[in-house]
């Protein structure tokens, strides 16, 4: 029972990042933005240290030795975060998303036609009106 839930988790995880891959951004109905998102990015850097070195002096005290310090650099490296931009496709305002195709959406139903572009019927021989619902004086009714 639990790999079956996994199984369609995996399905569904797959059919929805195919879907949003598989529009052709060559449509005209297709419209696209840039996205912004963050990576994890591993980044190197001049990590500074305290270089303690000897050198000779007159210091009787340290058998003519003394202690210098200096400022030195090592590479080091730490986690930091990118912003990254892509393109993404999407349907443009008025159509919706229909398998690998962005189709119009009529906020009536086309009763006697079909939807050809956002709220706009093509109607059937016979038919008109908005919505294709009322019969044309021309068939003599």
């Amino acid at each position: 029972m639990g790999s079956l839930v996994v199984c369609l988790a995996w399905f569904l995880v797959l059919g929805f990042t195919t879907s949003a891959l598989s529009l052709n951004p060559d449509d005209p109905n297709v419209c696209s933005h840039w996205e912004s998102y963050a990576v994890t990015v591993q980044e190197s850097y001049a990590h500074p240290f305290d270089q303690i070195y000897y050198t000779r002096c007159t210091d009787i005290l340290n058998w003519f030795k003394c202690t210098r310090h200096r400022i030195s650099y090592k590479t080091a490296y730490r986690r930091g975060v990118r912003t990254m931009y892509r393109r993404r496709s999407q349907c443009c305002p008025g159509y919706f998303e229909s398998g690998d195709l962005c189709v119009p959406l009529c906020t009536e139903e086309c009763v006697h036609g079909r939807c050809v572009s956002p709220d706009t019927c093509q109607c059937e021989p016979g038919w008109g009106g908005l919505d294709c619902s009322s019969a044309s004086t021309a068939n003599g009714t």
